[in-house]
């Protein structure tokens, strides 16, 4: 709407009451184009909240609303299942040493003819068909009584009593029972009441809620040497990739942290989502490279050491694209980097380019993307200037990735770590103690640190709740060929 403004001369001859009630009408449009420019902030901010989707935020995809997008791949066209060329997958025979039991047969009758059949070697006969089934046996608990005789002492004129041996204590459960109960928490994520179920259906053992709480806590006393060396292997890593997530402890708010190196994951609950719990993770002279998104704790973390994650910035640009502001060419713009970044990284993990071509081929990319987030911070959308100019003070961990051979462009193996424990948590609600969120944390990095290394978690259990009852050191969560080769 084009105005015309009323010049000194106009003005000087308008009558003082007209003069008072135009400047009246001028303030009262001042403010209501800073009111509609106000509600119209809002809108934008109340309709970028509510078309929030995984695909835009952190927001995980078990919350998306109904009329939120889905895959946006293409679809290939072809049929479900192994496509042509497929190795496929099957079960490898064991060798005949490994069999438990072996059941022969015998073709007695030709089904043609009826006539008796021949096993003596007239001619080459073919080989011999084998087929193994697998079964589990029948599952009956091993009750031992252990019996207490006391003798009579004829110098002390009393009765003594032996006393029980160390490892088996006064548990009225062994420790692969008590390895069955941890694992069964925390690593499959059943509830108490299920694992009591479980093991009375199953395997025909009576065990109480409170019994199955105190084998709980008795596991994480056998967790805790292994789980602080595991801290301590954290703290001296080279590269380490950090998350976390909201929590529940006695109702109130905490947050599970997770950090995954070459050699351990490790998983902290705290009731500080702030630097406190992240140094209380990594230490507090951590000089690795450090993979995370955003958040404000990381950032005690130098720049030069931190490698952003891409998967996060994607969908940071897939909500300014649309956002229905100045934002949103920017927006456009972010993907369109963000896909090429991504196409260049995909063809170095391929093997088409090497090292050095990768590097080559990002510095048009970097001097985009630089040119990208200087134009956003003047953009006149407050969350795209607030984002750009944030991105700007942590411009070198933008690309370290392409700097630092072993880093990777995305913190995945942090997230990955974490969707066990959120899934854990959707069926358990948090803790209700400190000792249960001591359990939590020692059974997550227990179960997590043993995958990496391919180790069979049942056995390491009983080692260590043995260990723990014997008054000895747990064995060690590290394997010692991947701590030479992380030292080397």
């Amino acid at each position: 709407m084009e105005t015309r403004p009323i010049s000194p001369e106009t003005w000087s001859k308008l009558p003082p009451e007209v003069q008072a009630y135009i400047l009246v009408l001028e303030n009262a449009l001042r403010q209501a184009l800073d009111k509609i420019a106000q509600l119209e902030q809002r809108v934008n901010e109340l309709e970028a909240r509510l078309n929030r989707h995984s695909g835009n935020s952190s927001q995980p995809p078990s919350q998306d609303p109904p009329r939120a997008p889905g895959n946006r791949k293409k679809k290939s066209g072809r049929k479900p299942g192994g496509q042509k060329g497929h190795r496929g997958n099957y079960r490898e025979l064991l060798p005949p040493e490994k069999v438990n039991k072996i059941v022969e047969h015998r073709a007695e009758e030709c089904p043609h003819c009826r006539s008796a059949l021949k096993h003596a070697a007239v001619r080459q006969a073919p080989p011999v068909e084998r087929h193994q089934v697998w079964e589990l046996p029948e599952i009956q608990p091993v009750i031992t009584e252990h019996r207490l005789s006391a003798g009579w002492c004829p110098h002390c004129q009393t009765w003594v009593k032996p006393d029980l041996p160390a490892e088996v204590g006064r548990s009225a459960f062994g420790p692969r029972l008590q390895a069955w109960v941890a694992i069964l928490t925390g690593r499959f994520r059943q509830s108490r009441r299920q694992v009591v179920e479980l093991l009375r259906e199953l395997c025909g053992v009576s065990v109480s809620l409170g019994s199955i709480q105190s084998l709980c806590e008795e596991t994480s006393e056998a967790l805790g040497v292994p789980y602080r060396e595991a801290k301590e292997a954290v703290a001296q890593a080279g590269m380490a990739h950090l998350d976390e997530t909201g929590w529940k402890e006695k109702g109130k708010r905490h947050w599970l942290w997770v950090a995954v190196t070459r050699l351990a994951t490790v998983f902290l609950v705290s009731c500080s989502r702030g630097r406190q719990a992240l140094k209380e993770l990594i230490g507090e002279s951590f000089e690795g490279i450090l993979h995370s998104d955003r958040w404000g704790a990381y950032n005690i973390v130098d720049p030069l050491r931190r490698q952003l994650c891409w998967a996060h910035l994607k969908r940071d640009f897939q909500a300014l694209f649309e956002r229905k502001t100045r934002a949103g060419p920017l927006g456009e713009w972010g993907l369109k980097e963000t896909k090429r970044l991504f196409a260049v990284w995909h063809r170095y993990q391929g093997g088409e380019i090497t090292w050095a071509e990768m590097q080559w081929q990002l510095v048009p990319v970097r001097t985009r993307l630089g040119r990208l987030l200087r134009l956003g911070a003047s953009c006149g959308d407050p969350k795209a200037e607030a984002m750009c100019r944030n991105l700007l003070k942590l411009w070198p961990a933008l690309l370290t990735f392409a700097m630092v051979p072993g880093a990777e462009p995305t913190n995945n193996r942090a997230e990955r770590a974490l969707r066990g424990a959120v899934l854990w948590r959707k069926g358990c609600f948090g803790n209700q103690s400190d000792n249960g969120s001591r359990f939590t944390e020692r059974i997550l990095t227990t179960v997590a640190t043993l995958r990496q290394h391919n180790r069979n978690i049942v056995e390491y259990m009983v080692a260590a709740i043995q260990a723990h009852r014997t008054g000895q050191l747990a064995p060690s969560l590290l394997s010692i060929d991947l701590i030479m080769a992380e030292a080397a």
